[in-house]
């Protein structure tokens, strides 16, 4: 390229835009890079995120997810659901909304507690000898408490453990939303730059 002239030339142009898009997709690897490897633990989801890269964005880029179909009537059935699932967590009561358990829950386990008591009243006197092994060698209520809270604990791990793995299964689709989203960006962008640089160049098309 000459020191001194009066236009820019065309191959600087040229130039300019590849040296924009290879600055641009740096940008965006990290971006990707950065959604597909994060956790539960350290990052959470927004709800703008979710809208954009998990419904709207896939959808509109024709990407589904497997046992996932992703069109316009399951988005807004899925954000008609997530409203009424607030709705109804609000209308439970404070005990249920922490424990995340049902009103009807507590109600029926105390029926369960109190026909427990009512049970081991009626056997506290053993008839025959075998009544009474078989009262001692079984679980008393205390026992039976305890085995309930080592399952509730058992199942919130589980719990906690699939929603951990799917919102890091949401991070990766929004990662690969993104690098869909930027491979039809620059493949448009490096058609356009390259079509328009050959049309303004002198010579190229005879008259």
């Amino acid at each position: 390229m000459p020191t001194t002239s009066d236009a820019v030339p065309l191959i600087g142009t040229y130039f300019n835009c590849i040296m924009f898009m290879v600055a641009s997709s740096v940008v965006l690897t990290v971006v990707v890079l950065n959604y597909h490897h994060r956790t539960a633990d350290i990052h959470e989801m927004p709800q703008w995120i979710k809208s954009v890269f998990l419904q709207w964005l896939p959808w509109i880029l024709r990407m589904s997810r497997p046992g996932k179909k992703i069109t316009r009537k399951t988005i807004m059935l899925s954000n008609r659901m997530k409203e009424l699932e607030l709705k109804e967590r609000s209308s439970k009561s404070l005990l249920a909304n922490v424990l995340d358990i049902d009103d009807d829950f507590r109600h029926v386990s105390g029926m369960t507690g109190s026909t427990t008591a009512i049970g081991s009243t009626a056997f506290t006197r053993p008839t025959t000898i075998d009544d009474h092994n078989s009262i001692s060698g079984g679980c008393t209520h205390k026992d039976l408490h305890y085995i309930l809270k080592e399952l509730q604990f058992i199942t919130a791990r589980m719990k906690k453990a699939d929603d951990e793995a799917e919102i890091v299964s949401d991070w990766k689709f929004a990662a690969m939303v993104v690098d869909r989203f930027c491979l039809f960006v620059f493949t448009l962008f490096t058609i356009i730059a390259t079509v328009t640089v050959l049309l303004s160049a002198p010579h190229i098309i005879v008259q």
